[in-house]
């Protein structure tokens, strides 16, 4: 490139005019984009003539920076003038910048300059070589995506970090999926933070493989039954150590994507991560490591802290659409008036000017929802909330207006997603009624085929949901891009502030590639926040969580490993969570034989007196708990003292000819209350919580595991809770107390979702599994080993929410819970249901005679379970 146009470019931008001129470009396009904008002044011929000579020349730089000023210059260019002229220097900017997926949107859908045939024909050759065959698509990419993919096939690690907009995962899922077919054996797994991320993965990996049954794609963290050669996992971490620990140790992985890298410095959840990293590198060192991050800092380091000393970056700071940050302001004494301002370079804001508004400003609580009304009419729109509560709440007053302004919606796919609604979760959730303005929230917690729903719904071309109110989940890598991102707060939950690179990720989200050129990230009240984040990037700072909780709470660690007692967990306390989990592994890794080199590695600049403290206080409580080595090494994310407080109770309880009492059975199976004392017991000897908490989600648990329809779990789940509070009201009343408010049914529906996620799916499953781990080990003792066969194993139910071989067999096939449970049905009685087995009954399924829910079919037909043909011929009928 040329040192010239580089210096040329250092004069542009150092004289004031250029910026200037630059501003009123900026404040003209954005105006373009808002459904309610101040007036703007244009931008004469002359001046844009100008901008576009210096993008011209900033272009034959080698410079990010100026390359982002380019696309800038091009995009807005595009958005303000008609001119043929102005409008082909700038398509032609967005070819040299190797941004074909905003090229062609433009030329599609914004229109053509005044292209040369030599123009013409140089452009559609170079964007035939950016291309790739995705599928039965034909995909354009961006200079960027284009040296990721050329770069995938190397051996090395690597960490692909970019912009949310980037257009990253695809890239190494369609890699993963070719390596998959032109290999006669191949494992990979592609770990995700959450399962919503896990589902979205899980669903495009099918349907990229469209019914093909000689590549396993698995969510489940079992062995495959019919023993396939290639096999595709996708995971959360948890997920991966349960697979870890039935694999055996010949089984090695080819590749390992980690998505949302950054999270290893997650606390808890972090460290199991790097384990389940450590584990994977010590079964082979021809594994291919690939972590993914939306900008991150320091993956060198932590790499090295899993044994990859050869990472290979391939990094950009720049995404392929414009994202314009937008200031917005409640003018002082005038309550219907919003004052905006577009943020540029360094922070500095610029004013546009001001809009009147319908609805007041000056109540904080309803400000946001007022004003995506005001401002998000253009596109889809996401608002982003502290927590679910608060989503609902804002969704409810998004509805609210909406109808106000609108009247009632009358939108075929809202009424079916309506329906599904009141059909698969409850009749009076209040999530179906908004979905009937465009109106839904979008949280963790949520089951995954119902948020799966919201999404199709919000990513449809025309209709659909058009308002989504967002917690961090989004952040976590969910693809689900808007035009408009809302965000009034810097915080998360109670107050507590949101890492600045959060809060810069789920901005992100403005634009979509491939569907737009431009988004729009408007910060509320941003001058009255307490920080000021969103003024310049804010990448991760990434530090392993073990090496990082080793150096600041090491010495509360050894006294815990002394002690033989770990410190409750408090929510207040967010660093009891990381000693627990680290005090764990490092009895895991005495039990394992490799403490010392393991210390080494993690602490490599701590002092060998440190190292050597917590390696005698690791190895003291590993002699001193006494339980074999397996369990320690499996199950070091639960207490290992209280596992042994576990063992001693269970085997005193066999001792005494009570055996069956804390034996698990299928849940179909299962006496009244006989897993209610088993998860009590267990929470209470392991954790050291009251027994009272394990008794109370005890029967949603079991409810849970025996695929109950969310319709029937959550009536029998509010009618409980219903009676509990009662009973509560009438003990306030006897003791001259005024009683509780009774709780709506969207609460105990809310109430039952996080206990679902949080305790049953999540802890229960932990602890699930190192129970039937150590029960095993009571009963060998005490030679009962005739009792061994009928230990059912719970945790996997407790994780899938079926039990029954049918059940997990849909499961297996990548389809939701909802929809497992539906087509359970289908099974043939009597009969061991396979996943080969469940695949064809689907593949038999006629559509004109089914009776399923349409989400339901449509899941069927985006994981490709379906045949395609029979419902041709039934919409030709």
């Amino acid at each position: 490139m040329s040192t010239f146009a580089f210096e040329l470019s250092q004069r542009f931008t150092r004289n004031d005019m250029y910026w200037q001129l630059l501003a009123g470009l900026q404040s003209a396009g954005v105006s373009k984009t808002l459904a309610k904008a101040p007036e703007t002044e244009d931008v004469s011929a002359d001046d844009l003539a100008k901008l576009l000579y210096c993008a011209e020349v900033f272009v034959q730089t080698e410079d990010e920076t100026l390359h982002r000023q380019a696309q800038e210059i091009a995009i807005q260019s595009l958005l303000v003038t008609e001119a043929g002229q102005a409008r082909e220097r700038a398509l032609r900017l967005l070819g040299e910048l190797g941004n074909f997926p905003s090229l062609k949107f433009a030329e599609q859908n914004i229109g053509r300059g005044d292209e040369t045939l030599l123009g013409l024909v140089n452009r559609r050759i170079s964007e035939r070589a950016s291309s790739v065959e995705i599928g039965k698509e034909t995909l354009a990419l961006t200079a960027y995506q284009r040296r990721v993919w050329q770069s995938l096939p190397a051996k090395s690690a690597q960490v692909i970090t970019a912009p949310t907009s980037a257009g990253k995962s695809f890239l190494v899922l369609e890699h993963i999926c070719r390596q998959a077919e032109s290999s006669d054996h191949f494992t990979a797994v592609y770990l995700t933070p959450t399962r919503a991320l896990l589902s979205e993965v899980e669903t495009k990996l099918h349907a990229r493989f469209g019914g093909q049954t000689d590549i396993r794609v698995s969510a489940v963290p079992s062995l495959d039954q019919l023993e396939r050669p290639k096999q595709i996992f996708v995971l959360t971490q948890e997920r991966l150590s349960s697979l870890l620990s039935v694999a055996p140790g010949g089984m090695s992985f080819d590749i390992v994507v980690v998505d949302e890298a950054q999270n290893i410095a997650d606390d808890a959840r972090g460290m199991i991560l790097q384990d389940c990293l450590e584990r994977i590198a010590e079964r082979s060192s021809a594994t291919k490591i690939i972590l993914l991050a939306p900008g991150a800092e320091g993956m060198p380091a932590v790499a090295r802290s899993f044994g990859v000393t050869d990472l290979v970056p391939l990094s950009t700071k720049l995404s392929p659409v414009q994202q314009n940050r937008i200031v917005l302001s409640k003018v002082k004494g005038k309550h219907f008036e919003l004052n905006i301002a577009l943020m540029g370079r360094d922070g500095v804001r610029m004013p546009m000017g001001n809009v009147r508004v319908e609805h007041s400003l000056e109540n904080k609580a309803s400000r946001l929802a007022n004003v995506a009304v005001e401002l998000g009419g253009n596109g889809g729109s996401l608002l982003y909330e502290t927590g679910p509560r608060e989503a609902e709440k804002t969704a409810a007053l998004l509805a609210t207006r909406l109808k106000s302004k609108h009247g009632e919606l009358r939108d075929g796919s809202l009424e079916e997603l309506s329906t599904f609604i009141q059909e698969h979760v409850h009749p009076e959730y209040q999530l179906a009624s908004m979905v009937r303005q465009g109106v839904a929230y979008h949280y963790g917690r949520m089951p995954s085929l119902l948020r799966e729903a919201i999404e199709a719904s919000f990513k449809q071309d025309a209709g659909g949901v058009k308002y989504l109110v967002c917690t961090t989940t989004l952040a976590q890598g969910v693809n689900l891009p808007a035009r408009n991102v809302f965000i009034d707060t810097p915080t998360r939950g109670a107050g507590k502030p949101l890492d600045p690179a959060l809060l810069w990720n789920f901005a992100g989200r403005a634009g979509r590639l491939n569907h737009d050129i431009v988004g729009n990230v408007f910060l509320l009240n941003y001058e009255e926040w307490n920080s000021k984040p969103m003024d310049q990037f804010v990448p991760f700072r990434v530090k392993p969580a073990l090496a990082e909780t080793l150096v600041n709470h090491g010495a509360s660690v050894k006294e815990a490993l002394l002690d033989g007692v770990l410190p409750a967990e408090q929510i207040s306390k967010p660093e009891t969570f990381r000693i627990r989990a680290c005090a764990g592994l490092l009895v895991a890794h005495a039990a394992r034989k490799d403490l010392r080199p393991y210390l080494a590695r993690v602490m490599p600049t701590s002092d060998d007196k440190v190292v050597d403290d917590l390696v005698c206080a690791a190895e003291s409580a590993y002699a001193s708990i006494g339980l074999p080595d397996n369990i320690l090494a499996e199950n070091w994310t639960i207490d290992p003292f209280g596992l042994r407080k576990l063992y001693d109770f269970l085997v005193a309880k066999i001792g005494e000819g009570a055996a069956q009492e804390f034996i698990p059975v299928p849940p179909a199976d299962a006496p009244s209350g006989h897993y209610e004392k088993i998860f009590g017991r267990m929470v209470e000897l392991v954790t050291g919580k009251s027994i009272k908490f394990g008794m109370l989600a005890a029967p949603l648990a079991v409810w849970w595991m025996k695929g109950m329809p969310y319709p029937v779990m959550l009536k029998l789940w509010a009618e409980r809770r219903t009676r509990t509070e009662a009973r509560e009201a009438a003990t306030a009343k006897a003791k001259g107390k005024k009683p509780a408010k009774p709780k709506t049914i969207n609460q105990h529906i809310y109430e039952a979702f996080s206990l679902i996620e949080d305790v049953v799916r999540f802890q229960f499953v932990q602890l699930g599994k190192a129970y039937q781990d150590v029960l095993l080990l009571a009963l060998h003792a005490t030679g009962n080993n005739a009792l061994v066969p009928k230990v059912y194993p719970f945790a996997l139910a407790l994780e899938l929410g079926v039990s029954t071989e049918a059940g997990i067999a849909f499961v297996e096939l990548g389809l939701s819970r909802i929809a497992a449970a539906t087509l359970e049905a289908l099974a043939p009685s009597g009969e061991i249901l396979t996943a080969a087995g469940a695949r064809q009954l689907l593949t038999d399924l006629d559509p004109t005679k089914t009776t399923l829910d349409p989400i339901i079919l449509g899941e069927l037909r985006r994981l490709g379970l379906v045949d395609e043909t029979k419902f041709a011929r039934s919409a030709e009928a």
